[in-house]
């Protein structure tokens, strides 16, 4: 659980700690929200806190945060989907969603006139948008342990489709070690080992952009027991994301 988190979780701290000549910091009033709503900043070192809050202000000010259906995007709106996206990407260089540029938040779920259903959130690099429910962003957020956050899932998505087309180190890397968790995957007995573990929800198995979410949303969550469950697997995301998270 992200209550479990240990100081220098990084997998390779070196990337961490590049050099910020004038790092952004928080507000009083800021650095109160994270405290109260996002255990994952709580656990970080204070230089790590640094880092951090310098990045979540980075995404704020690189990415545009438009409310849905008379909805008001408020500053702590603003700063816990920043944080989520901050917390993927915090073992990169990288932490700019760069095939995206519009935050859309629909107080619940929305109809979509692409699709023509009801969701809760998505990530299209077509339109360059991401897209949530607050209501089920937020039920994300208060509850760490379920393995369901609509935060982490769609962003994960984000993240993925931005690297799909980066020519950065964060990219190849992340994209390399997928890769070669889907491989280790590829023998029919690994996935029905897998499957009859039955800890991945079976959205997981939709296709390889779910998995991955899907996967993400379990490493933050619950990391001890995805490490205990899928151990090789937990090992091949803590290499991807550049982090860990299990405590020892």
């Amino acid at each position: 659980m992200l209550a479990h988190l240990i100081k220098g979780f990084l997998y390779k701290s070196t990337t961490l700690y590049r050099f910020v000549l004038f790092p952004k910091k928080l507000t009083e009033n800021q650095r109160a929200i994270l405290v109260k709503d996002f255990s994952f900043y709580t656990k970080l070192t204070s230089k790590e806190q640094c880092v951090f809050e310098h990045r979540v202000l980075r995404f704020i000010a690189y990415h545009t945060f438009v409310g849905r259906e008379k909805l008001y995007v408020t500053e702590r709106m603003q700063l816990l989907i920043s944080a989520t996206a901050i917390m993927i990407t915090f073992g990169f260089d990288r932490y700019l969603l760069s095939k995206f540029e519009t935050i859309l938040v629909y107080p619940e779920d929305y109809f979509s006139n692409v699709t023509q259903q009801y969701h809760k959130g998505e990530a299209n690099p077509k339109y360059k948008t991401i897209v949530f429910s607050w209501e089920d962003f937020e039920e994300g957020i208060k509850i760490e342990d379920d393995n369901l956050n609509l935060g982490i899932h769609e962003l994960t998505h984000a993240v993925h489709f931005s690297f799909l087309t980066e020519k950065s180190y964060s990219a190849s890397h992340f994209l390399k070690h997928y890769k070669l968790l889907l491989l280790s995957l590829k023998n029919k007995q690994a996935q029905k080992r897998l499957i009859e573990m039955d800890y991945l929800r079976d959205y997981a198995f939709e296709n390889q952009y779910e998995f991955l979410s899907v996967l993400v949303e379990h490493f933050f969550e619950t990391p001890e027991e995805f490490r205990a469950k899928l151990p090789n697997i937990y090992n091949r995301v803590k290499i991807m994301l550049n982090m860990n998270v299990a405590h020892f």
